[in-house]
């Protein structure tokens, strides 16, 4: 049986990944009474408490500052002042969830009292249909019975794997931002399917589903590269030029995300 009914949870910021994450805490069974959302701008706060059924408030209400779980998707230039403008309600057992890039857990770690468990995780968009993979870093201060509830909430949203801190400006690139360098194959797998005759509709079922069942044959079997590719004998691309289009993609992503780490 989950544990996610019991517990009561404030989402900080009502954005994309705000909004992410009540949709699938409550289409987790979360009850709306154990869903609270804040952002500094209440027009929208409101809007999307309004479309998940749920509570708007302000960051120091009741409701928010008694919540056993923060799970904080501000802007990372607002990580750090959320955090400390909380930190003097916190008390120990309660669980502050990062999901902002380039903000060590280190460093939201200093700035809460004892007894509070830190995470922080890199999030994924396909995480809005339950198929995301979310890589998470627990603070020291990071419980057993902070990570049993922290993993329930990233079972809503797909997968996840523990990476070290240093580790996640990586992950941005390799799965956070990631699916932006996808989007532009299935367009092209979809457009080229219209101009066979197909309907947009039909043309992009199939390039999704390549997709779908390409990852499942790196996921499901223990085929090296070159045997996945020995399976469809005709090549259709420049394979290692687009191999190496990827690594590239996510070191730009990490220097970018570095430079904000260090501005911040």
């Amino acid at each position: 049986m989950s544990i996610l009914p019991e517990k009561h949870f404030a989402v900080i910021g009502a954005g994309n990944i705000g909004r992410i994450l009540l949709e699938r805490l409550r289409d987790a069974g979360v009850p709306p009474a154990h869903l609270v959302v804040c952002d500094s701008d209440t027009e929208r706060a409101s809007a999307a408490a309004e479309r998940y059924g749920v509570r708007a408030a302000a960051l120091h209400d009741e409701v928010v500052c008694q919540a056993d779980v923060w799970l904080v998707a501000t802007s990372p230039a607002s990580v750090a002042d959320v955090v400390k403008a909380l930190a003097g309600t916190m008390r120990p057992g309660q669980i502050v969830v990062s999901f902002a890039a380039a903000v060590p857990v280190s460093h939201l770690e200093a700035l809460v009292p004892a007894g509070v468990s830190v995470v922080r995780v890199m999030p994924n968009a396909p995480s809005l249909v339950g198929q995301g993979m979310n890589p998470v870093v627990y603070g020291t201060s990071a419980i057993p019975d902070a990570r049993t509830l922290v993993e329930a909430v990233l079972a809503t949203l797909g997968d996840w794997i523990e990476v070290a801190d240093d580790q996640v400006n990586w992950c941005v690139g390799l799965s956070g931002a990631a699916m932006r360098s996808l989007v532009p194959v299935l367009e092209g797998m979809t457009r080229a399917g219209v101009e066979a005759g197909l309907s947009e509709s039909d043309a992009r079922r199939i390039a999704a589903q390549v997709m779908l069942g390409t990852a499942a044959l790196a996921l499901e079997t223990d085929l090296s590269w070159e045997e996945i590719k020995g399976l469809t004998p005709m090549q259709t691309v420049d394979e290692p030029a687009v191999a190496q289009l990827f690594v590239d993609a996510a070191r730009g992503v990490k220097a970018k995300i570095d430079g904000l780490q260090r501005k911040l």
